[in-house]
C-alpha cells in the first residue's frame, strides 16, 4: 500500500491488489462480480498501514456476504471502510508511528552513532517484528470480528484513551531524547586562568542539559509559527556557522 501510494485515491490501488486473492475465492468465475468488486476497492483508502488488515478482514468478511446474500447492499462494504478509517488511524498514529517508531529510533541511534552495525539491525528487528504480528493477526481479528470490535472500542471510547495515552508516552520519550540528541557547545568560560569555568559545565550545574533544551523550544516555536522545515533546517545552519564564527558556539 505504501509503495502504490498517489495523492488522488493514496491506498486503494494496493488495497485493491491486497484485496484480490480473496476475490477469486470469494467469486470464483464471475467476473462481473470480481470486477464490481475491484472498482468498489480502488475508491478513496488511507489509514495507518500496520492497521490496514484489519481493515483488509473486515472487507473479506463483507464480500462473503455480499457473495451468498443476494439482499446484501455492496455500498456497505465501502461504507464501512471509510468508518474504520479515522478511528484506527487514530490509534495507529499514535501508538505505531509517534510512539514506538520513535522508541525504536532512540534505541538504535546510538549505537549508529557509535559505527555499531547492529543499529540498524535493532532498529528494523524491533520495529518490523511486533508491527507484522500485529498486521498478521489483525487480518484474523477484522475478519472474525469485524465492525463489531469497533463499535465496542468506540462506545467504551477506548479508541480516544489509547490515543490520548500513546500521544503522552510519545512526547515523554522525545523528550528524553534530547539531552542525547541535541548538542550544543560553546568555547565560553567564566573566570580566567586556572580558575576558569566552562559555561556549560556551569549551566549543566544549574540545570543539566538547559542549551539543548533551549535549542528544542526554539524549534519548537518555529513549527508553531508554520515555518516551513526547509527554513528550520536553514535556521539551525546559519546559527550554527555564525555561532562559531563569533565564538560564541563550538563543535
Amino acid at each position: 500500500m505504501g509503495a502504490s501510494w498517489e495523492y488522488t485515491r493514496q491506498m486503494a490501488t494496493g488495497y485493491a491488489y491486497a484485496m484480490t486473492p480473496a476475490l477469486r475465492a470469494i467469486y470464483k468465475d464471475d467476473n462481473n462480480a470480481m470486477s464490481q468488486a475491484l472498482t468498489r476497492h480502488m475508491q478513496f483508502f488511507n489509514i495507518t498501514n500496520v492497521f490496514a488488515p484489519i481493515t483488509l478482514g473486515t472487507s473479506i468478511a463483507m464480500e462473503e456476504e455480499n457473495a451468498r446474500n443476494e439482499d446484501f447492499d455492496p455500498a456497505l462494504i465501502n461504507n464501512v471502510k471509510v468508518s474504520l478509517m479515522g478511528p484506527l488511524s487514530a490509534v495507529g498514529d499514535s501508538l505505531i508511528l509517534t510512539t514506538w517508531r520513535i522508541i525504536c529510533t532512540g534505541l538504535s541511534i546510538a549505537l549508529c552513532k557509535a559505527g555499531n552495525v547492529f543499529g540498524p539491525i535493532l532498529f528494523l528487528l524491533a520495529y518490523n517484528v511486533p508491527t507484522t504480528i500485529i498486521r498478521y493477526f489483525g487480518l484474523k481479528l477484522g475478519y472474525e470480528q469485524g465492525t463489531n470490535l469497533m463499535q465496542r472500542m468506540s462506545d467504551s471510547n477506548i479508541i480516544q484513551s489509547i490515543s490520548e495515552k500513546a500521544s503522552i508516552l510519545g512526547m515523554m520519550v522525545v523528550g528524553a531524547m534530547i539531552p542525547s540528541y541535541v548538542v550544543v557547545n560553546s568555547p565560553i568560560t567564566i573566570g580566567s586562568g586556572k580558575t576558569a569555568m566552562s559555561l556549560i559545565k556551569t549551566l549543566n550545574q544549574i540545570i543539566p542539559s538547559l542549551l539543548p533544551v533551549l535549542a528544542t523550544l526554539a524549534v519548537m516555536w518555529m513549527l508553531k509559527k508554520k515555518w516551513n522545515v526547509g527554513w528550520i533546517l536553514v535556521a539551525i545552519i546559519a546559527v550554527s556557522i555564525l555561532g562559531t564564527w563569533l565564538k560564541i558556539l563550538s563543535v
